[in-house]
């Protein structure tokens, strides 16, 4: 977990090719078919995602790759190789995305043989490119693991400022576990459940749920009205897995916590609301 040089936050969209408009037409189309609770036609999101492919739509790559890594009963066959060939197909076109992903399959031993570096340094390559989620996860490692949380933070933070809402969950989860600066940790939950993560729905729901033991709520008063409200954005969520809530701050301003006010190592801030 050395690090071998300093690190400088960027934001991933700066490396990202401009998408062909047909391709990506072809691409919007089989991940509307693809949808949950849908009656999924396999074989037509297969073809459209590859002839996306075909114009080096790296989306469809990216997804038709997962479909490859984990298969799907009845429509889609597994094969491991097909994902590793695409993986390869988007570092090649170098997209930070595509370094992430062969770090993650090569860090869960999933059948990449001999590969010619470790994980850890696609993961690394694809966080310098500012990828979110290789950010999250190096993150992690460097707060967790490492023994470095600055840069575990400035990791994380780069990854959040970037709208990812697992990294907003993690750094909720850090404020929590490790800080114990519970209106931190709360914000950032209900940050991350503005970008649709429903993790932080179901921890935004149970902090006001009358039900969940004080420590388990951050110590929190009870308020049906609030959990009513994220029990609400939690469902439309499982229904939909790509809503997104920008006003969610503001349409339900956090309370301060009963004895940490808004920020625990500052007692006396008071947020914009």
């Amino acid at each position: 977990m050395a690090e071998a040089l300093p690190f400088v936050c960027v934001h991933e969209k700066n490396y990202l090719p401009t998408l062909d408009p047909i391709a990506d037409a072809w691409y919007r189309e089989a991940v509307l078919l693809a949808k949950p609770d849908t009656l999924r036609p396999w074989g037509r999101i297969i073809e459209l995602y590859s002839k996306a492919v075909e114009r080096d739509h790296w989306k469809a790559m990216h997804n038709l790759a997962a479909l490859y890594r984990t298969g799907w009963p009845g429509g889609v066959e597994k094969d491991t190789q097909k994902a590793i060939d695409l993986y390869q197909r988007m570092i090649d076109l170098n997209i930070p995305q595509g370094f992430y992903n062969m770090g993650a399959i090569i860090g869960n031993k999933a059948g990449v043989k001999n590969p010619a570096t470790d994980g850890l340094t696609f993961l690394d390559k694809a966080a310098r490119m500012g990828n979110p989620a290789a950010l999250t996860e190096l993150g992690k490692l460097y707060i967790y693991m490492g023994k470095n949380k600055p840069l575990g933070l400035k990791l994380t933070q780069c990854a959040a400022d970037q709208g990812y809402g697992q990294a907003n969950y993690e750094l909720g989860a850090y404020y929590e576990i490790l800080m114990r600066n519970f209106p931190i940790a709360l914000k950032y939950y209900q940050v991350a459940l503005s970008q649709g993560h429903r993790m932080a729905a179901f921890q935004m729901m149970n902090v006001f749920d009358i039900d969940t033991p004080p420590h388990m709520a951050m110590w929190y008063h009870p308020d049906e009205k609030l959990k009513k409200s994220y029990t609400t954005l939690r469902t439309q969520l499982i229904a939909d897995p790509d809503l997104r809530f920008p006003t969610l701050m503001k349409d339900h301003p956090l309370p301060p916590h009963p004895t940490q006010g808004y920020d625990a190592d500052r007692p006396n801030w008071k947020p914009d609301l």
